[in-house]
């Protein structure tokens, strides 16, 4: 087999352009290709323990498990070392064409081999189909090269200190900047600013030249670096070819802004869609976690935690736990690790639910929080153009309130107990329901309207208004069974002691009441005249008619400059009064 010879190159600092004025990125791309290295801080050496002989003879055990040929190589048993020195390099391409150039910068950085042969200028094509594979990427801006490019795009760290995690990426600027080196590194773009430093008046007069950024919560500031280089570079053009320069200036400063915009979306979008990855892997394990614990007889009391009276703040002890809030999956060994500070945590809470005193109970809270869940996702399938129970009249009704109370408060109802009974019980409960507040409702019309019948609900004049609004909110049938005054008064006859004290935190938890509930005569009277003018009958036309006939009505006390003021029906119902 014959050998090939690495292609390798010395490791070179790149210098980056806002700190040399004299060196363009353009001018690394004729050799070898370069990359974005800041100068690492020097640190103080931090003191080593003494190693001990158990240490030695550790460290001689894993020694003598490593194979001698995988000895004193970087990477895990040196298979990216021997990955650069043995592979063909046709094959090492074609791998390295299915990377993102994050990776492919973090591969450049493994070994001095691979390095050599990334960083040489026969593999732009690999960065450059590497970087085409990334969704949505903006193209390259012709000031950098790939590997600066995959730098500026993949290294979430300051450019300046080195902190992990900067997100703030001045694309103008080229770098990346944390907000406390933003005011050490750059100056206030303001008049303090242009007193202190003089610059040729034909450049300060151009702001659309400057390097100046709008930051929020800082204003507008200047990289010093950049504008000394371009006032350097406009000093030495003649004077005669300084409009064409301030041109070119303008057009690369445009692009470099609209580019940026790009970028910055792209970044926001791959930073959102890390955050939905990461809560993934937090839901999966936590469910995880739940399942480990059912098979040693905890899950029921996690679910009664989830479940709790926190659920009312979006927060949970056991959701929020460190060992379970943790982006990481759920392993063998993680789990052994974690299972009795999980089992005493869960210990613990049930010791203190179970010890709860006071009007509101945690474990009532929260049996009462689940059926009103369940209930509202039933809604939410149901057709409502027919009447349907309130949430009220639901968690109020005997059957579930003594489900409620009377089942034993260290017993869990499981998931799917609330949702079951509704699908159980829920149908004799609106057959019950249903007709006797449509005859309470009808009894609200039949003050106004004595021979009333159900069936006169349904009619385009019959509307009804709300005491307790402000608004003149247009009731009907059957919208004023879902109005929200109507779930939030105490029926007559109905005091459910027990309920009571959950009150406060069950808004429009009451069951249905037509007590502040009138009849609306006048609006009733002027919609009959305006049906009456429409060639129907107001007695039987009901607002289904009204809405297939859809008729075009004109506001006669309406002036406009603009012209006549036409609307249709139920647009007109809302302008009466």
């Amino acid at each position: 087999m014959s050998t090939r010879r690495s292609l390798r190159i010395q490791e070179k600092k790149f210098i980056p352009e806002t700190q040399d004025a004299h060196r363009t990125p353009q001018d690394s791309t004729e050799g070898d290709l370069e990359e974005y290295e800041e100068e690492k801080h020097e640190t103080k050496p931090s003191r080593k323990r003494a190693k001990t002989n158990h240490s030695k003879a550790n460290t001689s055990t894993k020694k003598g498990r490593i194979p001698a040929q995988f000895r004193k190589v970087r990477g895990k048993l040196g298979l990216l070392e021997r990955l650069a020195k043995d592979m063909p390099l046709d094959v090492i391409f074609e791998i390295f064409c299915y990377v993102c150039p994050g990776d492919l910068l973090q591969l450049a950085r493994s070994s001095k081999d691979l390095r050599g042969i990334l960083m040489s200028k026969s593999s732009e094509t690999i960065w450059r189909i590497a970087r085409e594979n990334v969704r949505d990427l903006p193209p390259r801006p012709g000031d950098l090269n790939e590997p600066q490019y995959a730098h500026l795009l993949y290294e979430p760290y300051c450019h300046v200190c080195d902190q992990k995690r900067c997100d703030d990426v001045l694309w103008l600027f080229r770098m990346r900047c944390c907000t406390n080196c933003i005011w050490s590194t750059f100056d206030l773009f303001d008049g303090e600013f242009l007193r202190v430093n003089s610059q040729p008046p034909e450049l300060m007069s151009r702001l659309d030249i400057l390097p100046v950024v709008y930051i929020q919560k800082y204003g507008p500031i200047v990289h010093p670096g950049l504008l000394a280089r371009l006032k350097t570079e406009f000093e030495t053009i003649p004077t005669a070819a300084r409009s064409a320069w301030l041109t070119d200036k303008e057009e690369d400063r445009a692009s470099k802004i609209s580019h940026g915009r790009t970028c910055q979306l792209w970044l926001e979008e791959k930073l959102a869609g890390r955050t939905r990855e990461l809560d993934d892997i937090r839901k999966q394990r936590k469910e995880a976690i739940l399942n480990r614990l059912d098979e040693i007889g905890w899950r029921e009391e996690a679910k009664i935690i989830i479940s709790s009276w926190q659920m009312y703040l979006a927060r949970n002890e056991f959701s929020d736990h460190k060992l379970v809030k943790q982006a990481k999956k759920l392993t063998e060994y993680g789990w052994n690790s974690i299972k009795a500070d999980l089992v005493k945590k869960l210990s613990d809470c049930k010791a203190k639910r179970l010890a709860a005193k006071g009007p509101r109970n945690p474990i009532i809270y929260q049996r009462y929080f689940d059926l009103k869940e369940e209930y509202n996702a039933i809604l939410s399938e149901s057709d409502l153009r027919e009447p349907f129970p309130a949430v009220g009249d639901i968690i109020s009704h005997k059957l579930f309130s003594d489900l409620i109370w009377d089942t034993p408060h260290d017993e869990y109802l499981g998931d799917n107990f609330f949702r079951l009974k509704l699908s159980e019980y829920l149908p004799s409960i609106i057959d019950e329901w249903r007709p006797a507040k449509i005859q309470e409702l009808l009894e609200v019309m039949r003050k106004s309207h004595p021979a009333a019948t159900t069936s006169d609900l349904h009619l385009a004049t019959s509307f009804f208004k709300c005491s307790n609004c402000w608004s003149h909110v247009e009731l009907h049938y059957p919208q004023v069974f879902y109005h929200s005054c109507c779930q939030s008064q105490v029926p007559d006859g109905h005091r459910d002691e027990r309920f009571e004290p959950y009150v406060s935190v069950f808004p429009h938890g009451m069951p249905w009441t037509a007590r502040t509930i009138t009849f609306n005569e006048a609006k009733s009277q002027v919609s009959g005249a305006i049906i009456q003018s429409c060639s129907l009958d107001p007695t039987t036309t009901t607002r289904q008619d009204m809405y297939s006939a859809s008729p075009l009505i004109e506001c006669m006390s309406c002036t406009s400059d603009q012209g006549r003021m036409f609307t249709r029906w139920p647009v007109v119902c809302n302008t009466i009064f």
